[in-house]
């Protein structure tokens, strides 16, 4: 049997019907190539999902269906992605004005099979959610899809604290309805500049080694498909206290309590091959799906559990210091905070996450 599901791009009127689930059969002499593939019919965007016996194989450890419908979803109905016009497909124009389309089932499909022995051995070392990041996506549009996403779950009483357990009650949020989300104005002047350095591979002025965002975008080490991020991380809500983290298959989980720059020599180490730190085009994407997927914030601060974006760095943003930039919820403004640090800082607070990034090589 195959499942088609239609649902409109949030560029289009979303009336209560706009959901629409057939089921048909297809004879089982025409075997499909993906698991899931996805088209785009007159703002529609349409998953087709169905069994392989090629794919079933490589979906034993990474359930990429499954991953890939939550999350394409989810970026449809919080506005992150668009109907392209030139291309007339779903996807995002990026800071050079040009179009970057979502990436379909199909790419994914052939970036896993590239990168099988990585994506395994992270999958059992537990990343085992899909994280698609537009990195080609101005960040303050970013911004601005989580701001109405936070309203309007907060106008639909659906938005409540982050679970450590899914067991746990649901407990309501309070939100600042006049600017759900605030950004240190230094930080808001660096975005989208080359003066925001990606993927550092140590903080220091110079010789950071780091990437301008454009160059991220069409680096196909770290952007599988043109402008996204196609990566793997642990499905954790909560990131573990300091002496909290489990060994998972030969690697310990982070924890929180550590400096960027004990986080980064950590990420160097062959237990973290293959795992960069996040980005604001991360964490805002990540929170925006959380968001739309289970009604949650994300890293709030009050469960010590606000986040260091290790994979972005601001060496000359101010003569005093260089920063790695921070994001947060905080329970008692209710608000989303993006600020930044120094380096050597270390709170008890501020947790750090990886992305295992698959490439095209």
């Amino acid at each position: 049997m195959l499942h088609i599901d239609a649902k409109l791009s949030s560029s289009f009127p979303r009336p209560s019907s706009c959901s629409l689930r057939l089921s048909l059969y297809v004879s089982t002499k025409y075997r499909l190539d993906s698991l899931l593939e996805t088209v785009v019919l007159r703002g529609c965007i349409i998953t087709m999902s169905g069994k392989g016996k090629a794919d079933r194989r490589n979906a034993r450890l990474f359930p990429l269906e499954k991953e890939y419908a939550r999350t394409i979803t989810a970026l449809n109905r919080t506005g992150v992605l668009t109907l392209l016009p030139r291309s007339e497909s779903l996807g995002v124009i990026g800071i050079d004005g040009r179009e970057y389309p979502v990436p379909t089932q199909e790419q994914l499909q052939e970036v896993f099979t590239r990168n099988k022995e990585l994506a395994d051995r992270k999958t059992r070392q537990g990343f085992t959610q899909l994280q698609l990041t537009p990195i080609a996506m101005p960040i303050p549009q970013l911004i601005d899809r989580v701001k109405t996403a936070v309203l309007e779950h907060a106008a639909a009483g659906k938005i409540i604290q982050t679970k450590q357990n899914r067991t746990d009650a649901d407990i309501p949020v309070r939100v600042k309805t006049g600017e759900p989300v605030w950004i240190w104005s230094v930080l808001r002047q660096t975005v989208d500049t080359p003066n925001l350095v990606y993927f550092p591979q140590v903080y220091t002025k110079r010789d950071h080694q780091g990437l301008t965002k454009e160059e991220v975008m069409q680096n196909i080490r770290l952007c599988a498909v043109p402008g996204w991020s196609v990566g793997l991380i642990e499905p954790v809500p909560i990131m573990p206290q300091q002496g909290q983290g489990k060994v998972i298959g030969e690697r310990k989980q982070l924890e929180a309590f550590s400096t960027p720059r004990d986080y980064l020599r950590t990420l160097s180490t062959p237990a973290y091959q293959g795992e960069t730190g996040w980005t604001p085009e991360d964490f805002l994407t990540h929170f925006v799906t959380q968001l739309e997927t289970t009604n949650q914030v994300s890293h709030d601060r009050y469960d010590n559990n606000a986040m260091w974006l290790l994979g972005s760095y601001m060496p000359d943003s101010v003569p005093y210091a260089e920063l790695v930039p921070t994001g947060y919820w905080a329970r008692p403004t209710g608000r989303m905070y993006l600020s930044a640090h120094r380096t050597g800082n270390r709170f008890k607070l501020c947790v750090a996450r990886s992305t295992v990034r698959l490439g095209a090589t």
